[in-house]
């Protein structure tokens, strides 16, 4: 856990936010996520609707975002992502968060609720692609799909340069699945990539490894069905 100076404000709600979770503990989801093999230091089972609940109770703010992060709690961590205001919360701020993103629950709420919806993110999402940690990398490739939809197409170019490691990370099975949302994402919202997310989703169709034909039979029906 990371130490932080005395800040009565920003403690007294860290308290509250704590004694609220409490009180929403659910032992039995607590213990099937456990059993699932995510790791967190500590987990109370609550839902992540009553966790949405709970962050509409506050203005977005990176002290208190922090703060959540580092208590290292299922839930404080969750709320961190949807609490912290993205557009001033710094890349640096944001590589010193990634080592702690170490299952798959936390690498798809950091993509959703932060990173993916974060502008100029670009930077940050290149270098988390190619982190030394599993999920950091998998909250990446989320993120980048996420960014096409909630963002726009200021990431068209990171897709560009970067096909061919997208097509080098899809090669790890329990990867592929991130790299699909990305390219899906990336092929719905952007003509100038299509052409070639197209290519290599044919050229996936065409590969002995049954999880790579999956991938590239899951997006070329993607592009179908969204008509392009």
């Amino acid at each position: 856990m990371k130490f932080f100076a005395y800040d009565e404000n920003i403690d007294e709600q860290v308290r509250i936010i704590l004694r609220r979770i409490r009180k929403l503990m659910n032992g039995e989801v607590a213990s099937q996520i456990q059993r699932s093999g995510m790791e967190y230091e500590k987990l109370f089972g609550v839902s992540l609707v009553h966790l949405r609940q709970i962050s509409q109770d506050y203005k977005p703010d990176n002290v208190l975002a922090e703060r959540l992060w580092y208590r290292g709690v299922r839930e404080t961590m969750i709320l961190a992502t949807i609490i912290a205001d993205k557009e001033r919360l710094s890349d640096e701020k944001l590589m010193e968060w990634a080592p702690a993103i170490n299952n798959l629950e936390l690498a798809e709420q950091m993509a959703f609720n932060l990173l993916g919806k974060r502008t100029g993110s670009a930077a940050v999402i290149e270098k988390w692609m190619l982190h030394p940690q599993f999920y950091v990398r998998y909250a990446a490739l989320m993120a980048l799909g996420w960014q096409f939809r909630f963002v726009g197409e200021e990431v068209v170019s990171l897709v560009e340069e970067n096909l061919s490691t997208l097509e080098a990370l899809a090669d790890d099975n329990k990867l592929s699945r991130a790299v699909v949302h990305c390219l899906k994402m990336a092929g719905r919202f952007s003509e100038s990539l299509r052409p070639g997310i197209s290519a290599l989703a044919g050229r996936w169709k065409q590969e002995s490894e049954a999880h790579l034909r999956a991938a590239g039979e899951e997006i070329l029906f993607e592009l179908e069905v969204s008509g392009n």
